[in-house]
């Protein structure tokens, strides 16, 4: 039954014998083989319960008129024995003219353990010789005399007879593909190599089989350090890197493909960007050898995949299995070789990669190393990412649902940012452009979705900080009299830096060149997706701090990749990546304070705090019909300091923020949901004015605190209004 299962070796022999020659001694590793009981089940059921509704008929007598029949097949151990458990319908008839004649039906179980064992002179093959059988009733009651039970015998012992893994058939195959993997090792070698394989261990465990194959590989003397690359060899690096993304890419896509799971998609994204985000900052260390930190780069995401497509394999349609099988058991292989280390020396070429993936889909028009950068549409619909379209206007949700639902797009008549390099006469009014254009694009993210409201409040400012720590709200410079896209040396592209390595096949890269209002959609999307799946996902507000730092941990995913949403909060972290992650949140506070508009130092302009450069941004604001614009309800919900002045000294209030600005302390009041009376007051403190928003009167401390919760991401202070009247200016 498990010829097919022949592939398997051939995975293994593929990765297995990827080594380098000039040999010393001779090495044993070893592949563990591993079959869980859903596995062997789907493949027992695949080979031997052919029949209608996957049973297993054996007829009893030459009429036919006499059978059993086995189905639902149930895999598991018992002790040291492969148990087979099976539905058991018995039919006992007579024949007729033309027909049967039924007698009785019998529906029960049976049960038959065998051990595994090699098969004699046959190295490469496992048997299960029968120890047991039992026969139940429909009441699970064993029965231990019965007619029924000597008529089930014979066929639950050729049941499980059958039922081997045999190896042998395919070994000769694999000659002709060994000067694919070792072009520099002798015929003599290879076949030594190849006659060496063989099985080492055969044990059944409570949750599978392990089947261990061992092989004599000829290993070479340590390898020193290898030399820093050189711009040369950092190129061939580069092009190796293409080969392998593209292989990754198409199998992480077919993974994805064959799992209807949200989930398991969401967790092949992540293995896919972090390999992507990784080797990008390997191509920033040239100290680094050629072979090494591709290599391992390498094996760390296959591991990765191993528990998914193992996973994904046990709930595909039996057909489809033994190819994930095949490929989790290379990447077993491979993780074998590489613990011997360099007296291998593991090799991995492009021809190698090819045949690899080529074990989960084998279509001859499918090159699964063609590396494109164009966008990929079926990884778009595969991961929900990178398909801008029409907004459509979702029904408002009290909730939250960790499910990203994509906003759909139309077009946006921002054509006048592009292109646009500020000088210092238009900076107040190019500023004013581009908070509005990242604010539209976060606020379109937040209506379609359900996201809660206290969420959607840090994804704002989120938007707005990383675009500041990015690029300093820049799409383009001037670059010898022409403007141009700005673009880093690592290939991080416009206003939200979106690397193009990274978002391969997501987005398209002239579009994040050309059109601002692509590249800010891009990046509000990475950042709302990373924010829901990652930050919020692992509850990262919970972890000794505040509702910030979900923006924090959102901006270390953006910026490391997704398993690094954590590194904000970590010691052991290299210090330029605790210098970005402290550049980003000094940013966030200045924006938390409604001081945004700071970034004009980056062009050295003024900051946020300038009267004239918040008036310019209120101006702008009217007349683009933004949804920002003061209307008289806000009007009437901001009290005067008459207001403060009337209240009760004894009673309370809530201090929410303290700005430079008396706009932007107005600015940020409207941007706050909470219904209720908000008002404000200025203060002189160290020869300096601010203006303090505060929150809501109540007759006591307690009702002021619970009012808190409200504004927990601002850290309120509850205060008197005595304390406020007396510091007021007359």
């Amino acid at each position: 039954m498990l010829s097919r299962m022949t592939s398997i070796l051939y995975a293994v022999m593929i990765v297995a014998l990827i080594v380098k020659p000039i040999a010393v001694r001779a090495e044993t590793i070893t592949v563990p083989v591993f079959l869980d009981y859903q596995q062997l089940q789907l493949l027992m059921m695949w080979d031997k319960f052919k029949g209608p509704n996957n049973t297993a008929p054996y007829l009893l007598d030459d009429d036919g008129c006499t059978s059993i029949t086995f189905s639902e097949p149930r895999l598991s151990a018992e002790g040291e024995l492969l148990r087979v458990d099976a539905k058991t319908l018995t039919t006992i008839g007579v024949p007729t003219i033309g027909a049967c004649k039924v007698i009785s039906r019998w529906t029960g179980r049976t049960a038959v353990t065998g051990k595994p064992a090699l098969v004699s002179d046959q190295p490469f093959s496992v048997e299960f010789r029968v120890q047991a059988a039992r026969l139940y009733d429909q009441q699970g009651k064993l029965l231990t005399d019965s007619i029924v039970l000597q008529a089930v015998k014979e066929q639950l012992h050729l049941l499980l007879s059958d039922y081997r893994l045999d190896l042998k058939p395919e070994t000769d195959q694999l000659k002709a593909l060994l000067p694919y993997f070792l072009p520099h090792y002798s015929a003599d070698l290879l076949t030594g190599m190849i006659d060496s394989l063989r099985i080492d261990h055969l044990v059944l465990w409570s949750n599978g089989l392990d089947v261990q194959l061992g092989i004599d590989v000829e290993t070479v003397a340590k390898a020193g350090p290898e030399p820093t690359l050189s711009e040369h060899e950092m190129q061939q690096l580069e092009q190796w890197y293409q080969s392998w993304d593209a292989f990754l890419t198409f199998v992480i896509k077919e993974a994805a493909t064959a799992t209807g799971s949200k989930e398991l998609r969401a967790t092949l994204l992540e293995i896919l960007l972090d390999a992507r985000y990784q080797f990008k900052s390997i191509l920033g260390e040239p100290q680094q050898s050629a072979t090494d930190p591709v290599k391992r780069l390498f094996i760390r995401s296959w591991e990765r995949l191993i528990p998914v497509m193992r996973e994904i394999s046990v709930n595909l349609p039996e057909q489809n299995l033994l190819p994930f099988l095949s490929f989790i058991t290379a990447a077993d292989a491979l993780k074998a070789l590489d613990r011997l280390g360099p007296a291998v020396g593991l090799d991995i070429s492009t021809d190698g990669l090819r045949r690899l993936a080529r074990l989960l889909n084998d279509d001859p028009s499918i090159d699964p190393l063609k590396y494109l950068d164009e966008i990929d549409p079926v990884l778009q619909q595969l991961f929900d990412l990178g398909m801008p379209g029409k907004i459509t206007q979702q029904k408002k949700s009290h909730g939250f649902n960790l499910q990203l639902i994509r906003p759909v797009y139309a077009a946006s008549p921002r054509d006048r940012l592009n292109r646009w390099v500020p000088t210092a006469a238009d900076l107040k009014a190019y500023l004013f452009e581009i908070r509005n254009l990242l604010l539209e694009e976060a606020d379109a993210r937040i209506r379609g979705s359900s996201i809660a409201q206290k969420y959607a409040h840090i994804y704002r400012k989120l938007m707005l900080t990383t675009a500041w720590q990015e690029s300093c709200w820049r799409q383009y410079i001037v670059h010898n009299r022409k403007v141009v896209p700005l673009i880093s040396a690592s290939g991080d592209i416009g206003m939200l830096q979106i690397n193009e390595k990274v978002w391969r096949g997501f987005y398209s890269p002239s579009k994040l060149r050309w059109d601002i209002t692509y590249n800010a959609r891009a990046g509000s999307e990475i950042l709302f997706k990373f924010m829901v799946n990652y930050a919020l996902k692992q509850q990262e507000h919970k972890h000794g701090g505040n509702l910030s730092n979900l923006a924090r941990a959102t901006y270390s995913a953006y910026n490391g990749g997704p398993s690094q949403v954590s590194r904000y909060r970590k010691n052991d972290v290299p210090a330029a990546h605790k210098k970005i992650d402290s550049a980003f949140w000094e940013k966030y506070q200045q924006v938390n304070q409604g001081q945004e508009l700071a970034v004009a130092q980056c062009f050295g302009g003024q900051a946020s705090s300038s009267n004239t450069a918040t008036l310019q941004i209120n101006k702008g604001r009217k007349q683009s019909g933004s949804k920002q614009v003061t209307t008289s309800k806000d009007s009437k919900r901001i009290k005067n300091v008459e207001w403060i002045r009337g209240r009760n000294p004894q009673h309370f209030t809530i201090q929410l923020a303290a700005m430079s600005g008396e706009l932007a302390i107005k600015e940020f009041i409207k941007q706050q949901s909470q219904a209720g009376s908000f008002a404000y007051y200025r203060k002189t403190q160290k020869g300096r004015d601010f203006y303090v928003a505060i929150y809501g009167s109540y007759a006591n401390r307690a009702d002021a605190e619970k009012a808190t919760a409200h504004f927990a991401s601002l850290k309120p202070w509850i205060r008197d209004f005595g304390s406020i009247q007396k510091i007021i200016p007359k």
